[in-house]
C-alpha cells in the first residue's frame, strides 16, 4: 500500500559529515572533495535508479547542474567547522506507480522545493533492497542551504533562518515550514496517484488526527537495519513493548482500524496485506499478533470475496467498497433503463450520410496519388470510393448510443474505428440540441478524442476539480463521453456515474477492457458492460493485411499465443542472443524502414524506460555516424536542459513531449520532428500536422522520440512499429504494442531474457537403467540448470531423438514427452513407452516468450466473485457424481456461517442494490425532484422542468455516511415486519445489445435480471448483511 513517509535530516560538519560524500553515496557516483583532497567513489553501488539535479526556474544557476561543482561550492562557501551544509528529505515513493511515474513524481517534488526555497536539489531514486520489502521504493533529496544564482551560492534560504528572524519578518517558523513541506509532498503524491487512476492516497496527518487510536511506529533507519540484519543489537526500536501491547489491545477491541488503514489504500486485498499492516504495530509477540489477526479476520466490516480462480488466494473487500461497486452497477442499470435522451431517426440518418461522404472524400484524396503513380487504375479507384463508408458494426454502434438510454457503452478492438463512430454520433446528438463533452484519464487521450471526433474534451481530474468548484456543471441537455474507459478504476467511475445521474445527463463509455488495465482497483468498464449491454466493434480497420487484422482480433479475445504464432510464421518475431544485439537489430530495421519509406511513420516501443533511453541513444548515434544528423555545436547540434537532464537536439531529431501544455497544443506522449533550432526556441512539426515553436527555457518536458513506452502509445497509429519484448509485459501490453501499426509490426526479444526451462546438456548415452548393475540398458540424457543442479531422464526413445537433433555438449535444450507407443517385450507381453522430442534453445526461448506475453493482468471488482456462492459451487461439483433422484427433495438450509466466511452471495448484492434504490428514491421524492421521459408507455412518469445551470444543485450523495447512519438503526422485530407483497408478473429488462464474447454468460445474466426484478419489490430490513 502507499504510505506516507517524508523525513527531514541535516548534513552537518558537526557530526563529521561532508555534502560531497553524502551526494556521491546517494547518487551512486564518484565525486572529488577539493577541500579534503579525497575522492568518494560509489559508482559501483547498485540500487540507484535515477539521479539528477534541479534548480529554481529562471535562476540562471545552470552551473549547479554539475554535481561535483555544486557540492564543492557548498563546502567552500561554509567556513564554520560545525556548519550545516545540506538538508535532506527522504520520501517513500508509491509502489503502485511504475518507474517512469515515480521518477516524474520525484522530479516534480524536487522542482517545488527548488522553486520554493530558491535552492538546488540533488535527488536520487533508490529501488527496494532485495533483502527487504519489494515495495520500498524511495528517494533522497539533498537541498543546498543557500540560494542558487548566476554568480554562485547566495544567502541562506528562509528554512535555515532562526525562528526569531522569521517571526520578525512575519514568516512561518522552521517547524511550520516543515509541516508545509510534508503537506506539499502529500498533495503532489496524491495528485500523481490520481493522474495514474489509482484509488490509493497518502495522508501526512498523525494517526490521532485521522481518528485512529493506534500508536504509530518509528522509523528505525538504514544503518540500524543493517546492523540488525547482521545479528547485532540496536537501541532504537520501531515500538517499545508497552506501546506494542496497547496497540494489540486496541486491535482486539477495534480491528476495523487496521482494515481502515489497508482499505484506505486499496479496495481489494489479501490476508498478506492485512498481516503486513498489522505487523507494523504488533510484531514481537506471536500470541498477541495471532489474537489480533483473528479479530481482524472476524470483523463484520470485512467481506470475503470468493472467485473461481485456482490460485487459492483469498481476497477481501470492505462493506464500503462492496456497497460502492454494487451501487455503481445499480446506478448504471437505472441509467440504462431511462430513455430520456432520444435522438430522432432523421438526425441519426443525416449524421450517417455526412460521415459516409467524409470517408469517401478521404479515400478519394488518398487514392488520387496512387492512380498518378500507376499503383491503381481509375476503375479500381472508383470501386474503392463507392465501397467506402461506415461499416455495419459502426452503424449499429451509432444507433445504440443514440437510442435514448442515459447509459451506453461501446467496446471496440484496437483500430476498429471507434473515433469515426463517435464523430457521427456527435453530429446526431448536436443536431438534436444536446451539448457533447469528452473526458479521458490522460491528457493525450483527451487530445486524441477532440482531434478525431470533434468532441471538446478534458481529463477526468480536470472535470472533477471543476465540479468541486461548482463550475461547468452538466445537465439534462448534455452527453458525457468517456474515452479509454477501460483504464478507469471503480472509485473514479462511481463518482462520475453518480454525478451524471444527479445532473440528469447521459454518459457514454467507450474503450476496450482488454487493452491497458486500470492501475487502480476495479474493472468498472467491463462490469458495467456485462450488466447493461454494449455495442461491439470487431471489424479491424487499422491493419491493411488480412492476417494482421485477424491477429488483432486474436489479441482482443485473449488468444495471445495464436496471434504471436501468426507473426512468427510471417518472420515478424526476431530472437537474438542478448539485449545489446537485440537493440542493435531494432535500430538497424528502424533506420532501414526510414530509408525505404521516408514518407511513412514509425515508432519503437518498449515497456521499460531504461530500454527506451538506450534505444533513443543508439538511433541518434547511428544517424550521426551516417552524417544524417548533426553532431556538435559546429554542426548545429544544441544542448538543452530538460526535465530528464541534458539532451542534445539537431534538425531532424524526433521529439516526444512529456507534459500537457494547451498553449503549445501538446499532450504527454505527443510526437514530432525537429525542423530547426534558434536560440532557446525549437521549431517542431507535430505528427498531427501542426507546427509549433517550443520555448525551451520555459517548457522543458521533452525528450528524444524515436522510441517511447507502450503506455504512451495507446491510442496512436503509425505505419510500422518495432516492439522490444521484456519479461515485465503481459497480454494487455502485448495487445497494445502489436496493434499500433497499419502496414507491419515486428517483435524483438533477447534469448537471454527468456531462458527458462530445459538446461545445458551435460552427458547422454547408453547405460544400465538408473545406473543399477543388472538392469537392462536404456538411454539417458543429463541436463544441468542455472544453479548447476543435474537431472537425468531415461527412455529408450531418447536415443532416436538425440541422434536426430545432434546437440553438442553445453547446448541448451529441453525434452518433452509427445505421446506413447505400444511395444512388445521379449517375453511377449505388450507395454507402452514414452516418445520424446527435443526443443532447441531458440524454440525454448520462444515458448517462454509466448507464456510471458500471454500472462493475464486483468483487473477485477468485488462483483466478479458473486455469481455463485461457495455452497453453490460445491453443489455444482457434486451434481455430476450424484445419481438423479426419483423425486425432488426439499433443499437443506445453508449453514449459518460467520459473515467473513460465507463470502458475498446474491442476497447480499440485492440488499446493497435495494439500499441504493431506496436512497435514490428518497433523494428525488421532494418537490424539486427530477424525473425523466419514460422509456415506454408502461413506465410513464411525469416530466419535470429542466434545471437551470445557474440554480444551486445538490451535492453528490455521500454513500459512506448514509451507510453508517443506516447501520446504526436497529431493524424492527420480526413480528412487526410487514409481509412482503406478492410480486406481479414483471418482465425483466434485458439489454438490447449484448456482445458476442459474453454469450456464454447470457443465461446467468437473464436469471439474475429476473431475480433483481423481484428483489425490487421485497421490503428492505437492512439486516441481510448480518
Amino acid at each position: 500500500m502507499a504510505i506516507f513517509h517524508c523525513q527531514v535530516k541535516v548534513v552537518s560538519r558537526a557530526t563529521g559529515r561532508s555534502s560531497v560524500a553524502a551526494s556521491a553515496y546517494r547518487s551512486g557516483t564518484s565525486l572529488h572533495n577539493d577541500k579534503e583532497g579525497r575522492t568518494y567513489d560509489f559508482s559501483r553501488r547498485s540500487g540507484v535508479v535515477q539521479a539528477d539535479i534541479v534548480i529554481p526556474k529562471g535562476s540562471g544557476g545552470e552551473w549547479a547542474l554539475d554535481r561535483n561543482a555544486l557540492w564543492n561550492a557548498v563546502e567552500a562557501k561554509e567556513k564554520r567547522k560545525d556548519s550545516r551544509v545540506a538538508r535532506e528529505f527522504e520520501i517513500a515513493l508509491p509502489h503502485e506507480l511504475d518507474e517512469e511515474q515515480r521518477e516524474e513524481l520525484t522530479r516534480r517534488f524536487a522542482q517545488q522545493l527548488a522553486d520554493r526555497f530558491g535552492t538546488a536539489v540533488d535527488f536520487a531514486i533508490h529501488k527496494p533492497d532485495p533483502r527487504g520489502s519489494e515495495k520500498n521504493h524511495h528517494a533522497h533529496l539533498m537541498m543546498t542551504t543557500r540560494r542558487v544564482g548566476v554568480d554562485g551560492l547566495g544567502e541562506k534560504s528562509v528554512i535555515e533562518w532562526e525562528n526569531k528572524k522569521l517571526l520578525k519578518e512575519r514568516l512561518p517558523t522552521t517547524a511550520m515550514q516543515m509541516k508545509e513541506v510534508r503537506l506539499a509532498w502529500e498533495l503532489v503524491a496524491n495528485e500523481a496517484l490520481e493522474r495514474a487512476g489509482i484509488d490509493a492516497q497518502i495522508d501526512h496527518r498523525s494517526n490521532a488526527a485521522r481518528g485512529l487510536e493506534l500508536e504509530p511506529t518509528r522509523h528505525v533507519g538504514v544503518h540500524a537495519t543493517a546492523v540488525q540484519r547482521q545479528g547485532g543489537v540496536i537501541e532504537r526500536e520501531r515500538m517499545d513493548a508497552e506501546t506494542a501491547r496497547l496497540n494489540a489491545e486496541i486491535v482486539q477491541d477495534k480491528p476495523e482500524q487496521i482494515i481502515t488503514l489497508v482499505s484506505g489504500e486499496r479496495s481489494v486485498f489479501t490476508r498478506e496485506d492485512l498481516a503486513r499492516a498489522l505487523h507494523r504495530y504488533v510484531y514481537d509477540d506471536n500470541e498477541a499478533f495471532q489474537a489480533a489477526f483473528t479479530r481482524i479476520m472476524a470483523s463484520p466490516e470485512l467481506v470475503a470475496l470468493r472467485g473461481d480462480k485456482a490460485d487459492g488466494i483469498e481476497r477481501f473487500t470492505t462493506r464500503e467498497m462492496f456497497d460502492l461497486e454494487a451501487g455503481m452497477i445499480a446506478t448504471a442499470e437505472r441509467l440504462a433503463g431511462d430513455h430520456s435522451h432520444v435522438v430522432s431517426s432523421r438526425n441519426v440518418a443525416s449524421a450517417l450520410d455526412a460521415e459516409d461522404r467524409k470517408i469517401r472524400a478521404s479515400v478519394a484524396d488518398a487514392t488520387a496519388a496512387k492512380v498518378a503513380r500507376g499503383e491503381m487504375t481509375a476503375t479500381e479507384r472508383s470501386a474503392a470510393i463507392a465501397s467506402a463508408g461506415l461499416s455495419d458494426e459502426q452503424r449499429r454502434a451509432i444507433e445504440h448510443v443514440t437510442t435514448g438510454s442515459r447509459m451506453a457503452q461501446v467496446v471496440g478492438v484496437a483500430g476498429a474505428g471507434k473515433s469515426t463512430m463517435l464523430e457521427a454520433a456527435r453530429q446526431a446528438w448536436e443536431a438534436q440540441g444536446y451539448r457533447v463533452h469528452g473526458a479521458a484519464l490522460s491528457g493525450k487521450a483527451t487530445f486524441g478524442l477532440q482531434e478525431s471526433s470533434g468532441i471538446e474534451s478534458r481529463t477526468l481530474a480536470s472535470w472533477s476539480q471543476r465540479w468541486t468548484r461548482e463550475r461547468d456543471q452538466i445537465g439534462r441537455g448534455d452527453v458525457f463521453v468517456i474515452d479509454e474507459a477501460g483504464m478507469i478504476g471503480s472509485r473514479q467511475m462511481a463518482r462520475f456515474i453518480e454525478e451524471v445521474e444527479a445532473r440528469g445527463a447521459k454518459i457514454v463509455l467507450v474503450g476496450d477492457h482488454e487493452q491497458l488495465q486500470s492501475i487502480g482497483a476495479g474493472a468498472a468498464f467491463r462490469a458495467i458492460g456485462q450488466r447493461t449491454g454494449f455495442a461491439e466493434l470487431n471489424g479491424v480497420r487499422r491493419q491493411r493485411e488480412g492476417w494482421q487484422a485477424e491477429a488483432t482480433q486474436q489479441f482482443s479475445k485473449q488468444r495471445t499465443p495464436e496471434a504471436l504464432r501468426a507473426y512468427r510464421s510471417h518472420g515478424d518475431i526476431v530472437m537474438e542472443s542478448d539485449r545489446e544485439t537485440t537493440r542493435g537489430r531494432i535500430v538497424a530495421d528502424y533506420l532501414a524502414d526510414r530509408g525505404e519509406r521516408p514518407e511513412g511513420s514509425r515508432v519503437i516501443l518498449a515497456h521499460q524506460r531504461a530500454d527506451v533511453a538506450a534505444l533513443n541513444a543508439e538511433v541518434r548515434s547511428v544517424l550521426q555516424e551516417r552524417g544524417e544528423l548533426a553532431r556538435g555545436a559546429e554542426g548545429g547540434e544544441r544542448v538543452f536542459q530538460t526535465d530528464a537532464g541534458k539532451r542534445s537536439f539537431a534538425a531532424g531529431d524526433r521529439m516526444v513531449f512529456l507534459e500537457n501544455n494547451k498553449s503549445l497544443g501538446v499532450m504527454n506522449g505527443t510526437l514530432g520532428t525537429v525542423e530547426r533550432l534558434s536560440g532557446n526556441r525549437i521549431s517542431v512539426a507535430l505528427d498531427n500536422g501542426n507546427h509549433i515553436e517550443v520555448p525551451a527555457d520555459q517548457y522543458t518536458a521533452f525528450d528524444h522520440g524515436y522510441a517511447t513506452t507502450i503506455h504512451k502509445s495507446q491510442g496512436d497509429t503509425v505505419d510500422r512499429a518495432f516492439v522490444l519484448a521484456s519479461k515485465s509485459m503481459d497480454r494487455h501490453m502485448t495487445y497494445v504494442a502489436m496493434t499500433r501499426h497499419r502496414d507491419g509490426a515486428k517483435l524483438y526479444a533477447a534469448t537471454e531474457d527468456f531462458q527458462r526451462g530445459g538446461g545445458r546438456l551435460v552427458a547422454h548415452g547408453r547405460a544400465p537403467f538408473e545406473n543399477q548393475p543388472g538392469k537392462r540398458e536404456s538411454y539417458y540424457v543429463t541436463l544441468a540448470d542455472e544453479k548447476g543442479q543435474r537431472r537425468t531422464v531415461w527412455g529408450v526413445d531418447l536415443e532416436r531423438v538425440m541422434k536426430d537433433a545432434a546437440p553438442e555438449i553445453g547446448d541448451r535444450i529441453a525434452l518433452e514427452v509427445t505421446g506413447q507407443e505400444a511395444v512388445t517385450l521379449p517375453d511377449g507381453t505388450t507395454a507402452h513407452r514414452n516418445t520424446w522430442a527435443t526443443i532447441g534453445a531458440d524454440d525454448l526461448a520462444y515458448k517462454q516468450l509466448e507464456r510471458q506475453l500471454s500472462r493475464d493482468g486483468s483487473k477485477e471488482i468485488s462483483l466478479d466473485y458473486m455469481p455463485m456462492t461457495r455452497e453453490e459451487r460445491e453443489e455444482a461439483k457434486a451434481a455430476p457424481e450424484r445419481p438423479a433422484p426419483e423425486e425432488e427433495a426439499a433443499p437443506a438450509p445453508p449453514p449459518n456461517l460467520a459473515p467473513h466466511a460465507r463470502g458475498i452471495d446474491r442476497t447480499a448484492y440485492f440488499a446493497a442494490r435495494d439500499k441504493a434504490l431506496a436512497e435514490r428514491a428518497a433523494r428525488f421524492d421532494g418537490p424539486e425532484a427530477r424525473t425523466h421521459v419514460p422509456a415506454s408507455p408502461e413506465r410513464a412518469q411525469p416530466i419535470a422542468p429542466a434545471v437551470s445551470r445557474s440554480e444551486p444543485q445538490k451535492r453528490p450523495f455521500d454513500r459512506a455516511a448514509a451507510y453508517e447512519a443506516m447501520k446504526s438503526k436497529a431493524p424492527p422485530p420480526v413480528e412487526e415486519r410487514p409481509e412482503p407483497h406478492a410480486a406481479p408478473n414483471v418482465t425483466p429488462k434485458v439489454p438490447g445489445v449484448i456482445a458476442d464474447r459474453h454469450a456464454a454468460a447470457d443465461e446467468a445474466h437473464k436469471k439474475a435480471e429476473a431475480e433483481k426484478a423481484a428483489a425490487r419489490l421485497r421490503p428492505d430490513y437492512g439486516d441481510r448483511f448480518d
